[in-house]
């Protein structure tokens, strides 16, 4: 047996050069356990910062006069007065004024005792808020400053807490109850805080309308339990 190496092969041209190692960082082992729906959120709608009204009453013994404000409490922004001088006061029952102006009218309501419509109006524009069916907490109507779009103010679950949707169902405002307070009824949140103008009157007006139809809703209830009927309940 030979023990000389075998001699170099000999290539009839440049022999191949060996792959060069470029040095890469090492990258860390993970495993994902995101789906692929996760991976690719859709995006989220482009609002500006949501904007908060604060609701305050006069007194703690009365909600015929109460001041809307902006968010920092101290701008009143509306003046909302009621009449409670019974089925046969003047109408109407509800005026929304601004606070920097007085004399300028934002909007109105006008309740009947034997239907649960309520006539809005909004800057002299007459509209229906009505019931959205029989046996349901919510109430309905056609926005001016929408293009006709219907609205839609409705309880939001057990308490007194009331929600605006439009017609996709998407949020426009919530109002929070302060069921605890003595002189704050409540706060209003508008998700899109650019909002202003008559659309901002508009949801003012018609969640003030809400909230009031509500009151009057409990009183009745709270009347009707107190003469043996069954009395009311959530939203």
């Amino acid at each position: 047996m030979s023990l000389h190496p075998p001699p170099e092969t000999s290539y009839p041209y440049p022999p191949p050069e060996k792959e060069k190692s470029i040095p890469y960082p090492a990258q860390p082992q993970t495993t994902s356990t995101t789906t692929a729906h996760s991976r690719s959120p859709s995006p989220a709608p482009a609002y500006a910062t949501s904007r908060t009204l604060h609701i305050y009453s006069s007194s703690s013994w009365s909600t015929r006069h109460i001041t809307i404000a902006d968010a920092d409490r101290s701008h009143p922004l509306y003046t909302l007065t009621k009449n409670h001088g019974g089925l046969f006061s003047s109408k109407p029952h509800m005026t929304v004024t601004s606070a920097q102006t007085p004399a300028l009218v934002v909007g109105t309501a006008t309740f009947h005792s034997m239907s649960r419509r309520v006539e809005l109006e909004f800057h002299g524009q007459g509209v229906i808020f009505e019931p959205e069916g029989l046996f349901t907490r919510s109430h309905g109507y056609r926005s001016p400053s929408s293009g006709g779009e219907r609205l839609k103010w409705k309880c939001e679950g057990w308490g007194h807490d009331l929600v605006l949707v439009n017609s996709r169902k998407e949020w426009i405002a919530k109002f929070d109850a302060a069921v605890w307070a003595m002189k704050k009824l409540g706060k209003l949140e508008i998700r899109d805080g650019g909002i202003v103008g008559q659309a901002l009157d508009e949801i003012v007006v018609s969640g003030l309308a809400m909230v009031e139809l509500e009151r009057r809703r409990r009183n009745s209830s709270s009347a009707s339990a107190g003469s043996g009927g069954s009395g009311g309940g959530g939203c």
